[in-house]
């Protein structure tokens, strides 16, 4: 009997030193979000220029390939009615916007398919820059709650505007006049 309870004695402090031990293991070793989007001191937010993005096919790159353009930054989803109803007035605008501006479309993939999205690319035709956020950071870190939601930042990174619901060419243009 002694030697029954010794038994379930030791099994049960060897599953909580485990317990204990994957508990800690996932606090020391948790990854540090990194911001694709910082506030400085002055309360104004700049955009992070090293934050990796993936593009639809799968490679990687960074904001920096666009640096010293106007950036028009797109969170959309495939099954977002207003991101559907958008869609024609970003390609019109891509297809007559300037060198010094781009387009950027970040897919909500943590809540959607990348077969929804290959649907939805093929649907719409879209000719610009798409990328995927699988796991949801890129949308944790600009404060992304619903969709979709477009950020305009300057030349120079700084946030100008925030967009949230649907936008159009006329309001993207105008807001971009006025950088």
């Amino acid at each position: 009997m002694k030697r029954k309870k010794l038994i379930g004695l030791v099994v049960s402090l060897t599953i909580v030193v485990l317990l204990i031990g994957v508990t800690l293991k996932d606090e020391v070793f948790k990854e540090e979000l990194k911001p694709a989007m910082i506030e400085l001191a002055n309360g104004s937010k700049k955009i992070v220029y090293d934050t990796k993005l993936m593009n639809f096919d799968k490679t990687s790159t960074t904001f920096e390939k666009y640096k010293g353009k106007v950036l028009v930054v797109n969170f959309w989803a495939s099954w977002c009615g207003p991101c559907q109803d958008e869609v024609p007035d970003l390609k019109a605008f891509y297809n007559q916007k300037g060198d010094n501006v781009e387009l950027l479309a970040i897919n909500a993939t943590a809540n959607d398919s990348y077969n929804s999205v290959l649907k939805f690319l093929e649907n719409y035709k879209l000719n610009f820059p798409i990328f995927l956020d699988g796991d949801g950071t890129l949308q944790k870190s600009f404060e992304v709650i619903n969709y979709p939601t477009t950020f305009i930042f300057d030349a120079e990174g700084a946030l100008k505007y925030t967009i949230k619901g649907q936008t159009n060419q006329q309001e993207l243009k105008k807001v971009i006049s006025e950088i």
